[in-house]
């Protein structure tokens, strides 16, 4: 919301009223009323009153405090006067005002209802589909916290007017409109890009490393299209079964380098070493130097011999190794 120096309302000061009738007639306020200046002005009419100002305007001067003073600012903005301009207004009313110091300033603020940036993103998608843009489309504006302040007592309807759309580049220009017919109390010019959505599959909660992920863990959002690579994991399929190599949150893009199989081996467990060959097959016991997945080569060492041989993980606790390693092994004999 900005805000403006009190210049902004010297130009209407008073609205040519410190000289007229109302000014010359004003009346000093009854003896021991307290005019007081109020501590913030919220206005939704176009004009500022006296009474929005100052306080105890009672009896006889009630009515003088319907007075218009000024010209409000536009809704959602703000004007601060100074010491010297409600000096002023006080003086041509003949009120027992007078400001605490030369610095004292008051802000006024123009109420309004606000239409945010989401529904302006609605019509204008609305419009591009009538002007022929199809597909699963999102508004990317070029100024992200566009939004209209408009009048308290308009009509909270907008309006898509003059648009350009180049299909091409998605690119777009319009203007903004509120009411959606009649005068407009708020306009603004909108310019931006229209880009295509993919849905993805995402966690639906954290998972970390060593869970599995199941279907119960999987859901569907959308997201620009533009934003995903060619290793973002796009169907539910290249999720299931897989752990994390690191933690997930939920709802985050997720790239197929994020994955692995679940860990069935991990460091330092005890596992159990195999070597098959077609006339026996020999089994050792071992500690694992690595953790693995399955089909993973990991370092394990024979807890008897001491040997360390590289070792293919085939299921929870398992790992089978080839026969150019059955001397380090062979000590623990057949099973």
């Amino acid at each position: 919301m900005r805000k403006h120096r009190s210049a902004f309302l010297a130009p209407v000061l008073i609205l040519g009223l410190l000289s007229g009738p109302q000014a010359a007639a004003a009346e000093p306020a009854a003896p021991g009323t307290p005019i007081l200046l109020k501590p913030r002005v919220l206005v939704d009419d176009q004009v500022v009153r006296l009474s929005d100002l100052f306080d105890g305007l009672a009896g006889p001067h009630q009515e003088l405090g319907r007075t218009a003073i000024a010209r409000a600012p536009e809704p959602g903005q703000r004007v601060e006067v100074n010491a010297r301009w409600l000096l002023a207004v006080a003086q041509a009313y003949a009120l027992p005002w007078r400001p605490r110091s030369r610095y004292e300033t008051l802000t006024i603020e123009r109420a309004s209802l606000v239409i945010d940036t989401d529904r302006i993103q609605v019509a204008m998608m609305d419009a591009l589909a009538a002007r022929g843009a199809i597909g699963q489309l999102s508004v990317v504006f070029d100024n992200p916290s566009i939004r209209l302040h408009v009048p308290v007592d308009a009509p909270a309807e907008l309006a898509i007017t003059g648009l350009s759309y180049d299909p091409a580049t998605g690119r777009f220009l319009g203007q903004v409109v509120s009411p959606a017919e009649g005068t407009p109390a708020a306009r603004a010019t909108i310019s931006g890009r229209a880009v295509e959505l993919a849905d993805i599959p995402v966690l639906a909660r954290r998972i970390e490393p060593g869970e599995v992920i199941k279907q119960r863990d999987i859901e569907w959002i959308s997201t620009r299209a533009d934003r995903l690579n060619r290793n973002t994991v796009r169907s539910p399929e290249r999720l299931l079964g897989k752990s994390p190599r690191r933690p997930i949150r939920a709802g985050q893009q997720i790239k197929s380098a994020d994955l692995r199989d679940p860990v069935l081996v991990e460091k330092n467990s005890m596992v159990t070493i195999r070597l098959e060959s077609p006339r026996m097959v020999l089994t050792a016991q071992g500690r694992a130097l690595d953790q693995g997945a399955a089909g993973d080569v990991i370092r394990v060492m024979n807890t008897k011999s001491k040997t360390i041989v590289d070792a293919a993980v085939t299921a929870s606790g398992a790992v089978q190794v080839y026969a150019a390693t059955l001397a380090g092994i062979a000590q623990e004999g057949p099973k």
